[in-house]
């Protein structure tokens, strides 16, 4: 029994026409890897920014509202030519009406006083700069504050000495600032700069407001942009938490405020400059500030009077909040489950034996077993201790989930697949702490392939392509993208697989939709949530087996049930418009992420398309071989098509160098053959434990338009096999 089979590892799917003039998104891991070694983010980024820039130059906007930003550098020891980069980085924004406030926090360098002293008489900035020396050095906080007492802006920003600014930095600030003068918090995406080499690279593209990833992490960072009054007010920058006293900032200027008054910018507006021990590389290279960071949170989890524990992540080097729940909190595990005993009983009996947390009961809900298996199932009940409801019925999960809940005696649900294996005693207590936070909506858990460390869910992703799960297939023995399988993360969805929720939070957004039978209901239910305020948050500490769609990954699609998950997905999207594509699809991914992967690599939309060369053979060529195993994740359909997914023979030989083929039936004898563009895809050779799958994938396209009554099929060698694309509109 699932409710997310609609998410497979690479979702299965046709594209939008948003996509049909941008080109093909090439963005696979092994491409991208030697790419970013090439220096290519740095390409794509500079030509990205050229692009901007000219349009901004076109529009030509005027604002009506022009407040004065006043950027605080506090300085100590900066080398000549990166200290004046900093400032020549203020001097040249598109923006003008700025103050800068330096405040030199008692260098012992002579050439730091010689630049400011150089400054200050500069023309350029005459009038809007401000320069203190200070007398002692008091670190960062003190220096900060200094530079903050001579504010004269309505908004202060941040600029570390060594770091700077992008051109259009405070543009886009005050372009935000004029839709809405009510934001007082706002945060962009940043890049880092090599300090020996200057390339340009690890950009960190953020997500909208995520209060739990700022609880992992400090993910708002630079750069920043605050209500100047709203600083003073709380003090402004304390000492004690040097190194961390930015994050300690944000925790306690976000709490004084309204989340609708936070905004983030998904553009690269700030660069980070790194060196050997820098902390941007490695913030361990400075051990106070990891104390700091933890006081800092300790002290946030009091303030708001949460009873939780930090707990340090080695491998990290920060402290993930393990939420306390109350001593009465009473959980109601509701698990549909139909003609599936055996697999059911390993999942009771894993909760039975393995999960510490005790104040919990579990509702089995039965669909219509037949005769042998009710008996079984019964059974279990007793041999168990669960309640036990059976309701001859068609399926649908949704409403099975929905009699449970309204049967269950628990102030929190926990609705779990049957098909899902405890692993780990403290999984139910810890989803429970976060879901009794009054800002929580669903609290999913990591899920892992059995008997592996393979990722099946870590959260899910509104991409192009549709609901998916994000890092699917990737080990969870790396730090996968800014550690999302290690830390929690805010997500729009998580799967039900999984999934605990309040009761009162539950039946505020009306419980799971009974007209989405099978697949999507999850994310729907979680998409409400988001719409009414609440934040959907993976625990990754809560690690369970799933054994939902192990073997899936390589089988056979089935036209029927594609067609079924088309009609779902567009209800989905008609339900809630603004998670559509070509909107603003999801504010926990950023639009600069890929939109065909999963892994959080940056959105290549623009390094150009790759067209398939075609020729015209014969079918006699090719014979039918029923071993090819392949599975079509992506198809975009516009003016042309383009074909994403994996292809190789089932216990056939060099399978990594043997390039797929993609084919076009045109008639009873001929066909047109296309070469493809060959794809990493490590979740194929993770699946099936086998690395010479790993080069399997395939990417074809084409300009040319094809009736839909043309047959398709893929070929490997003279080995063909073929497939279905009439569906979803193609």
């Amino acid at each position: 029994m699932s409710n997310n089979s609609h998410i497979l590892p690479h979702f299965v799917t046709r594209g939008f026409n948003i996509l049909k003039n941008e080109g093909i998104m090439i963005c696979l891991y092994k491409i991208r890897e030697r790419l970013r070694g090439s220096g290519y983010y740095e390409k794509w980024i500079t030509e990205k920014e050229k692009e901007e820039a000219l349009l901004r130059k076109k529009t030509n906007e005027q604002f009506e509202y022009r407040p004065v930003i006043s950027i605080l550098i506090p300085v100590y020891n900066t080398k000549r030519d990166i200290l004046k980069e900093c400032i020549e980085s203020v001097i040249a924004q598109e923006y003008d009406n700025w103050q800068l406030c330096i405040a030199d926090d008692c260098s012992t360098m002579p050439e730091v006083r010689d630049v400011l002293e150089e400054y200050r008489k500069d023309k350029r900035i005459s009038g809007r700069t401000d320069i203190i020396f200070r007398t002692e050095n008091g670190h960062i906080s003190k220096a900060t504050n200094t530079a903050l007492e001579m504010a004269k802006g309505e908004y202060i920003a941040l600029l570390d000495c060594d770091d700077t600014l992008a051109p259009n930095a405070l543009y886009e600030v005050v372009k935000v600032l004029n839709s809405n003068k009510d934001i007082d918090f706002i945060y962009t995406d940043e890049d880092k700069i090599d300090g020996r080499s200057g390339r340009r690279n690890t950009p960190h593209f953020k997500t909208d407001w995520s209060p739990d990833t700022l609880m992992s992490y400090m993910y708002t960072c630079h750069m920043s942009v605050y209500r100047t009054k709203i600083v003073r007010s709380l003090g402004g920058f304390r000492d004690g938490l040097e190194g961390a006293q930015d994050y300690d900032l944000v925790l306690r200027f976000t709490e004084s405020i309204h989340k609708s008054h936070i905004y983030h910018i998904p553009k690269v507006l700030y660069h980070w400059r790194t060196d050997s021990g820098s902390t941007s590389v490695d913030a361990s290279k400075k051990p106070y500030i990891l104390k700091a960071t933890k006081d800092a949170k300790e002290e946030a989890l009091k303030r708001r009077d949460i009873d939780a524990k930090l707990e340090y992540i080695e491998e990290l080097g920060g402290y993930r909040v393990n939420y306390i729940p109350g001593i009465d909190d009473i959980v109601s595990i509701i698990i549909p489950s139909k003609d599936n005993p055996d697999v059911l009983e390993r999942c009771i009996k894993s909760i039975r034996e393995k999960t510490a947390f005790e104040n919990y009961e579990i509702t089995v809900v039965d669909n219509g077993s037949n005769s042998d298996n009710k008996k079984i199932y019964e059974s279990h009940s007793g041999k168990y201790g669960f309640n036990y409801i059976y309701e001859k019925m068609e399926f649908n999960f949704s409403r099975m989930c929905n009699i449970g809940a309204k049967a269950a005696g628990g102030s929190f649900f926990l609705f779990l697949n049957d098909d899902t294996e405890v692993i780990e005693g403290e999984w139910l207590e810890r989803m429970l702490g976060h879901a009794k936070l009054s800002y929580a909506g669903a609290v999913g858990a990591k899920l892992l392939y059995p008997d592996s460390n393979i990722i099946q869910h870590t959260g899910v992703i509104n991409i192009a392509s549709g609901p998916s799960h994000a890092l699917c297939g990737y080990s969870n023995e790396d730090v996968c993208a800014f550690a999302r399988n290690l830390f929690e993360f805010n997500y729009l969805a998580v799967t039900a697989a999984c999934m605990m929720i309040s009761k009162e939070k539950f039946f505020e957004v009306g419980g799971f939709n009974e007209d989405m039978t099978i697949s999507y209901n999850d994310v729907e239910l979680c998409m409400r949530l988001v719409e009414k305020g609440y934040y959907n948050v993976v625990r990754n500490d809560a690690v369970l087996y799933h054994y939902e769609s192990y073997s899936r990954g390589y089988d056979i699609v089935d036209e029927n049930k594609i067609k079924r998950l088309m009609v779902e997905r567009d209800r989905l999207y008609r339900l809630h418009p603004q998670f559509a594509p070509g909107r603003h699809m999801d504010p926990f991914y950023n639009e600069n992420l890929a939109q065909n992967c999963l892994d959080f690599s940056c959105n290549f939309d623009n390094i150009g398309s790759y067209v398939s060369s075609r020729k015209t053979r014969k079918l006699k060529d090719y014979r039918i071989d029923d071993n090819i195993r392949y599975k079509i994740d992506n198809i975009v359909a516009g003016s042309g098509l383009s074909v994403n997914g994996w292809a190789y023979v089932d216990k056939g030989h060099f399978n990594n160098i043997r390039k797929v083929r993609f084919l076009v039936i045109i008639d009873e004898e001929n066909v047109h053959e296309y070469d493809t563009l060959s794809l990493y895809r490590p979740d194929v050779g993770s699946m099936i434990h086998e690395k010479k799958l790993y080069m399997t994938g395939f990417q074809f396209a084409t300009d040319h338009q094809y009736e839909k009554e043309v047959k398709y099929a893929v070929a490997i060698g003279n080995k063909m096999k073929y497939i279905s694309l009439n569906y979803g509109g193609l």
